[in-house]
Formats: structure tokens, sequence, C-alpha cells
């Protein structure tokens, strides 16, 4: 180990980052450059400015691990800041718990923090905190691992200063300084003329435990700094308060970091309680400075096929059995959740009900299942009254599984829809004049005012919502879809669904055909979409959409109408019945007629300023990951 005097201290510092202290190179590095090729016309790059200037640099700064340290956190973040690779490392303060004068604690606990700083793979700087250094007996610890407890570095022109927050006034007592080998006037004679012969620095970034611009009454050490600083571009980053704010000083971003594993109400980013490393890039217009959450760095191997396969695994083996209703009202069900643990370690399953409706879901218990265990919860779905199964409306229950997988913890949801259905009845009709005008219809059976899809965002209801209802003629299906939107956008240049339009799909084939499980690439390349009855029609365009002409021919046979409305618009929906069972027989030529099928009806909204519409659906999207079988199932009344 380098002894660590004054002196030598500098000089390991200007080794570590190959520098030489307070000079320039002798010559300026080459400007970085792309070696483009060189096109005639346009190009298929931009011409931004290229964001990596030879004095370019990243930097990380580590905050607050003690004050009841969470085990394990600071420790994974080293690994994870080295997938960002910065130039080096610097820290706010408090690394241990401290507050000892015991030899052998402060042996135990700071061999324990370097150990976690030797994972690193680029240099650490230290700087003491009121948990690092609150005694005599720990300042001269610190003096003998690390030496001074206050210091500068020079890099790429930028000037950092490092502070001993403890000598301007103890946490406990802020009229005294730390006891030890330090004085606070030698500090502030270090900080005058290390800001006096470095007047040419570029940015300046000072760093120290305690942000003591936010105290009650302000040292006066400090304002005195805060005046030598000047008009000099810098930034300060502290942290102490475990709790993240930004306050602009001087026009000067003055920093107070959260945490990285120190004592905390982790109450998210709205509270500034979360934990970090700061990710500095130094530009040449000074820093820009990004928060990167522990959780959201990880590395290479954050999933692969067999923990893929794994979680897969046990996702699929949570199945909910409930029988169809033969019904129109529900008055309650039975509903049977089955777990198995596909894994070699034991799993615990923990629901929560992630999104309440108008049923209720009693018997949700949290359950524990050995290695390979089968095991079922019996809940039960009820309503205080006869409720129509038509305006049932999709619940939601989380399921948060806990364990192992291989050697690796794992804690994920499993989300899984819950929806009492029956068979709708689908009533006959004389005849109907496809014009959009409903007058034939009366009221409609089907409300839709909340999203039936539990992975698709909600909706407010004044924003757009929908009736329907579906009907059998002589020879025709026919679907009336009244829309309700504060916000019609008619688009002629557009496609059918970059718009507001209306979805309709009807799936007469067999149950195994129409609740085969598939994403809705799948189901569309696969030829699945194909072999329905479906088409998107906008309020505004009746041009082809080219992802959808797999119903261009289906589009020809269906006759439709849409047309704007008082607050919003109408359609309707003519299907030829022998259109539907020519498409149930196409997968049983056996087959005399269909006599039930899905019809999934849906809208697209689009507002003003958007982009993306956002789709409504009545019950679970076929295609989606929280489908559900035998869902918008109606049967005919009417003998074929």
């Amino acid at each position: 180990m380098i002894p660590r005097t004054h002196l030598t201290y500098a000089l390991y510092l200007l080794a570590a980052l190959g520098l030489a202290a307070c000079t320039k190179p002798a010559a300026e590095a080459a400007e970085p450059a792309f070696n483009l090729p060189e096109l005639t016309g346009a190009t298929p790059w931009t011409d931004a400015a290229l964001q990596d200037d030879a004095d370019d640099f990243h930097f990380v700064v580590v905050s607050d691990r003690t004050c009841c340290a969470r085990p394990g956190v600071f420790a994974s973040a080293m690994p994870k800041v080295n997938l960002v690779s910065p130039a080096f490392v610097v820290s706010v303060g408090d690394l241990i718990e401290g507050y000892t004068e015991n030899p052998a604690q402060l042996t135990r606990e700071w061999n324990e923090i370097e150990s976690y700083v030797g994972a690193l793979d680029a240099p650490f700087f230290y700087t003491p905190g009121n948990h690092d250094m609150n005694n005599a007996v720990m300042a001269e610890e610190w003096q003998r691992r690390f030496g001074p407890s206050y210091y500068h570095f020079e890099y790429k022109d930028v000037l950092f200063v490092v502070l001993n927050s403890e000598l301007f006034g103890m946490v406990g007592a802020p009229q005294t300084p730390v006891p030890g080998p330090w004085k606070q006037a030698e500090q502030m004679d270090f900080i005058r003329s290390v800001l006096s012969q470095n007047t040419d620095a570029r940015w300046t970034i000072v760093l120290l435990h305690q942000p003591l611009w936010t105290a009650r009454t302000i040292n006066p050490d400090w304002l005195e700094i805060e005046g030598l600083l000047g008009e000099r571009n810098y930034t300060v980053f502290a942290g102490h308060y475990h709790q993240y704010s930004r306050e602009v000083r001087n026009n000067r971003n003055f920093i107070t970091l959260a945490t990285t594993g120190g004592g905390s109400g982790l109450r998210g980013t709205a509270y500034g309680e979360f934990d970090h490393v700061a990710w500095v890039t130094m530009r040449s217009d000074g820093p820009t400075i990004a928060n990167l959450l522990l959780d959201g760095i990880q590395d290479v191997d954050v999933s692969n096929p067999e923990l893929l396969g794994a979680l897969n695994a046990i996702s699929s083996a949570v199945t909910l059995e409930t029988e169809l209703g033969t019904t129109q009202d529900f008055t309650g069900a039975a509903l049977t959740v089955e777990f198995v643990n596909p894994t070699d370690a034991p799993l615990t399953v923990s629901p929560e009900l992630a999104r309440k409706t108008n049923f209720e879901i009693a018997g949700l218990e949290p359950l524990t299942l050995g290695a390979g265990e089968r095991r079922a919860l019996d809940l039960r779905l009820t309503v205080d009254s006869p409720t129509p199964y038509a305006e049932l409306v999709t619940a939601a229950v989380r399921w948060t599984v806990t364990g192992t997988i291989g050697p690796r913890p794992v804690q994920f949801p499993i989300t899984k829809p819950v929806l009492p259905r029956t068979r709708l009845a689908i009533p006959p009709v004389g005849p109907v004049t496809v014009d959009g005008s409903l007058d034939e219809w009366g009221a409609l059976r089907f409300k839709v005012a909340r999203q039936g899809d539990i992975l698709s965002a909600d909706l407010a209801p004044e924003d757009a919502s929908f009736a329907f209802d579906v009907r059998e003629g002589e020879d025709q299906l026919y679907v009336a879809v009244d829309v309700t939107d504060d916000d019609v956008q008619l688009h002629e240049d557009l496609v059918p669904r970059a718009q507001d339009s209306i979805r309709l799909f009807i799936d007469p084939r067999s149950a195994a055909a129409r609740n085969r499980k598939m994403g809705a690439g799948e189901a569309l390349m696969g030829g699945d979409m194909a072999a329905q009855i479906g088409t998107i029609v906008a309020t505004g365009a009746t041009m082809d959409d080219e992802l959808l002409s797999f119903v261009q021919t289906t589009n020809q046979a269906i006759e439709y109408r849409v047309v704007p409305g008082d607050h919003g618009y109408r359609a309707e929906f003519a299907i030829p019945l022998a259109l539907i069972r020519e498409r149930a027989r196409a997968e049983d030529p056996a087959l005399e007629d269909w006599t039930e099928a899905r019809v999934s009806v849906g809208i697209y909204d689009l507002d003003t300023g958007e982009h993306v519409p956002t789709p409504l659906f009545w019950q679970p999207y076929p295609y989606g990951e929280a489908s559900l079988p035998d869902t918008e199932l109606f049967v005919r009344t009417t003998a074929p």
C-alpha cells in the first residue's frame, strides 16, 4: 500500500488519473470525427454536433450508505457503476456507520467498504461524512487510511475540490469542528489557495457531505467559500439528508443527493427518496447530470433464455378456471386458481386486487409452494344484486411471486384478468337500413365506459365511450355502434387505424380455434386474423390500410356506414350470414352452420395533438398478454 502523506497522496492521485498538477498537455488532442461515406443528396444521419469532444468525460457520484444501511445495496451498486464505465468515481461521504471509538469496529467497517470499492474498475475518491468522522479516533483512522480529509485534483481542466464538512461543525455540535489532525482555519486557507491558483479552470466541482447552504443559520465560512467561488462556473454536490434536492444558488446548481443504500423511506422520485448514483457528463458548456436509479442499471445478463423460460413457465402455470354462465344475469360464481411450481426451489405467491370493478373477489390469500408442488385457491366472485353479464367490467389480480431461480433471487408480478362470462343472446331483428341513423335499434344493450383490457390504458368516460348491439336479420348479422367522443378526428389522408375508428372482428370458429393464445403479430402473420371476419372503419378515411390488407376482401363484403352525431359518431354494419357460415366451415367442412361466435367490438380514440390513438376494448383484447377464453361470446337465438 502506498504511504499516504499529503505529498505522496497527491502524487498517487495524479498518477491514477494520468494528470500533471495544474498544467495543460503540451499538444491538444485531435478533435474526434466520424469517417463518413461521401453521399450525394440525402443522408441517413442527422447533422447534429458530435457529442464526443476530446475534453468530454464522465464521472459518477455515489451517495450515503449509512444510518441504517440496507444490506447489499451499496455492494451491488459498484458492479453497476462499472457497467457505465466512468473515468472515475467520487463520494459525498457517510460510507460507514461509525460513531464509535472502538478500533476493531472501525477496522471492520472500513475494510468492508474498501472491499466494495475495490470492485470498481475506476479510481474512487473519498469524501468524509459525519458517520465517517465524528471524533478524534475516527479522524486519525481516516488519516491513517486515506491521508488528507480535504484535497483537490484536476482532470481535463476541471477542478475538483473535496471538503471536510465536519470541520465547519459536527452534526451533533454545529459550533464545534471535529477534533483530530485538521483545523478549520487550515481548510479555509487551503480553499482560498486552490481557488486563487486555478482561476482558469473551465469548471469547478465542489464535493462535501453536509449541504451547509441549507442550515437555518449558514456558517460564515461556507458563505465565504461561495464568495470565493464568485463568477466562476461551478457545481456543488452533497448528501447527508438522504433526500434528493436541486437548489439554484448564485445561478449555480447545488445538488443534494439521495442514497446509495442508506436509510430511506424509498417513497419514490417525487419525494426524492431513491437509491441512485449521479452520472455526470462533463462537456465544454458544463456538466449534464443524470440520476441513474440502481434498479434501472442492469448487467448484460439481466435476463437470459433459461431465466425467461422459468418465468414463463411459472406464469403459464397460473390458471383460472370458471364455468360459463347459463343466464344473462350474473349472481355469483366460483373461481379456482391453480398454481404449479415448476422450479426446484420453494415459491411464495402473494395476491392483491390490482383493479377493482363492479364485482367482488373473495378468498385472496398468499400461498407457499414447494418445488414441483401444485396448489389450488378457491375464490368467490359476488355482486350485491343480479347484474347483466354485459355490464361486468374486467377486474385484475396481481400475483407477486418470490423465490429463487437457479442462483438468482427473483420477485416478479403475474397479473391475470378476472371476468365472469356467459353466452350472450343475438336477438332477431326486422329489416335494417344501413344508414348510421340507428333509428330502428332502440336502446343498445352493451355500454362500454371503462377499458375492458387490463393491459391497455384507461380512457376517461368523458373522453370516449361507446354502446353497441348485435342482432340477426334474415340474411345479415347487424352491428350498431354509437360512439361518444369529445374530440372527433376525421383524417382523409390517414389510414383507419391511425385516427378515430371502430374495430369489428367476428370469429365463428370452434372454441379451440378462437381461444388459442397468441400475440397480435403471430395472429396477423400466421393467418389467424385472416381466418376471421374483420375490419377497421375510420370516421374520415376510405383509403386502404396495407397492414390490414388481409381483410380487404372482407371489407368489400361488409356493408357499413359511419355518420357524425351531436356527441360523436355512429355506425352500422351488415355482415352476410353466408360469409360467417363460410368462415366457420373453412375450419370444419362438415359443419352445417355456425351457432356461436366471438363478436369483438372496440374503438380507437385520437385526440387533437396526438399521433397514436388509444384503444377502448369492451372485454380483454384477444391477442394481448391478458386475454381470456370465451370472452365476447354471442349465441344465435334464431335457428339457421
